[in-house]
């Protein structure tokens, strides 16, 4: 029992012997192996680089919300494919340094940025487009995994002139981006064929409101004539009766036609009057009344005729998005290939790339067959795959020649496992969770596992 509670069986001469030992142990350690202060990591010789959007960020609605209250440190995004990407397949000999540059909401214009860069592309590759950088960034103010004070492109030009003559020259780049392009289009087609359809109703329930409100008026103007007229009659047919009932009522109708028929063209002018008089009156009060009759006539229309407008909405907008798909297409091919040559002109920036690899991530069809149901955009996965297959051409071509990923060919296949499968767990469009009330999704981006699968197919594509 003493043996097991660790209070007797020890002596201090055993404690003196005990100590001893470990001491000499402790120098035979310093004698024989090396000190872990003294062990030397890796040294830095090469860098890798990535840039894009989210999905490089590694960027996840859940994630956002659950580190909101944090301030979005960008350690809780370290699992996008870039970095999955340099974990298990670039530093592999530890050697590799990495910078990721990516920003959230990112269009190919916002990635080249609207300063004096921009002009210099302009002038190599006519066409290119820009605008205001990463408002992730700059317009939240949220923080990013290497922060940078220009645009995406030229922050990764410093990064490149500056690696070079330190030593660890820029080897590898991956580039996703366009997606963004794709889906602010879809937006604001959304949008206009939203406020069309709305206008339209809304119009439908304006006449049918003044409509209703004009009839009100004109029922008050006819009552006030008609008492006008009875006053008129009412002596005559009297005289006619001696009062006496039914007889009299009978002759103040019959008086009152006649009076009526007479005095038709005086009476349509006391109408008119009475009328004007009326919402001279009543003008708020009708006003408001037509206003609320509007509402409400509006709220019918939209519940008898809903099915018929969502129809006729997404058909518009349908065709919108495939007729303007090409023209969009052509517009991020340009800017990727101002962004390429950017990175590997030097008569553009001075950049120049050596023995680098750049590789471009195509996109996935976020709107495809997701819950087995169909398209949730219809035609989606052809307009990914018509732009997908427009950049594999346009980037495998020198000066331009990146290693092109598509990564439409792994989320959203036909074959076994389905597109269905591979969304719901690649993806968080099956995402249904809340965290404190927020909704976690549907959300385009990638799941952790999805993620994975984005490194290893660059991987198994790119092999550098």
């Amino acid at each position: 029992m003493q043996a097991m509670n660790g209070s007797g069986g020890f002596s201090v001469r055993r404690l003196c012997r005990l100590l001893g030992c470990v001491a000499a142990l402790a120098a035979l350690s310093a004698m024989t192996m090396p000190s872990i202060a003294a062990a030397k990591t890796p040294k830095i010789k090469k860098t890798y680089v990535a840039l894009g959007d989210s999905l490089a960020f590694g960027y996840s609605q859940q994630l956002f919300n659950e580190n909101e209250k944090l301030g979005e440190s960008p350690t809780a995004f370290e699992h996008g494919y870039a970095s999955d990407y340099y974990n298990e397949y670039v530093n592999v000999s530890g050697k590799y340094g990495y910078v990721n540059y990516a920003c959230p909401g990112e269009t190919t214009g916002s990635l080249i940025g609207n300063g004096p860069l921009l002009a210099k592309i302009q002038a190599a590759v006519p066409g290119v487009t820009g605008e205001a950088a990463c408002a992730y960034h700059f317009a939240d103010h949220l923080p990013m995994h290497n922060e940078y004070s220009g645009s995406q492109l030229e922050s990764a030009i410093a990064t490149i002139n500056a690696d070079k003559a330190a030593g660890k020259p820029v080897k590898v780049i991956t580039l996703d981006i366009g997606a963004n392009d794709q889906l602010h289009d879809v937006a604001r087609i959304e949008k206009e064929v939203k406020e069309k359809i709305t206008k339209r109703v809304t119009a439908l329930a304006e006449a049918q409101a003044t409509g209703e409100v004009a009839g009100k008026v004109k029922a008050a103007a006819e009552k006030e004539v008609e008492e006008y007229v009875i006053e008129q009659v009412i002596p005559q047919a009297f005289g006619e009766s001696g009062g006496v009932p039914p007889t009299f009522e009978e002759d103040i109708a019959k008086d009152a036609g006649e009076y009526s028929i007479a005095n038709h063209a005086a009476l349509t002018a006391r109408l008119f009057a009475d009328e004007a008089a009326y919402e001279a009156a009543h003008g708020a009060e009708l006003e408001a009344e037509g206003l609320k009759l509007g509402e409400e006539d509006a709220g019918k229309y939209v519940a008898e005729h809903g099915a018929e407008l969502t129809a006729e909405g997404n058909r518009i907008a349908d065709e919108l998005i495939a007729a303007g798909a090409p023209e969009l297409d052509k517009q991020i091919i340009t800017n990727v290939s101002g962004i390429i040559a950017a990175l590997n002109n030097p008569a553009i920036d001075g950049s120049e790339l050596k023995g680098a690899k750049i590789i471009f991530e195509g996109t996935y069809d976020s709107y495809g067959n997701d819950y087995g149901t169909g398209e949730l955009l219809p035609g989606s996965n052809a307009l990914v795959s018509a732009l997908n297959g427009a950049e594999k051409g346009a980037f495998a071509r020198r000066p331009l020649k990146a290693c092109y990923v598509d990564a439409h060919t792994l989320f959203n296949t036909q074959t076994e496992p389905s597109e269905t499968e591979h969304m719901e767990e690649w993806t968080n469009m099956a995402n249904f969770t809340t965290f404190e009330g927020k909704a976690n999704g549907p959300d385009i981006h990638a799941t952790p596992l999805g993620y994975k699968m984005m490194a290893k197919q660059i991987s198994e594509t790119c092999a550098f």
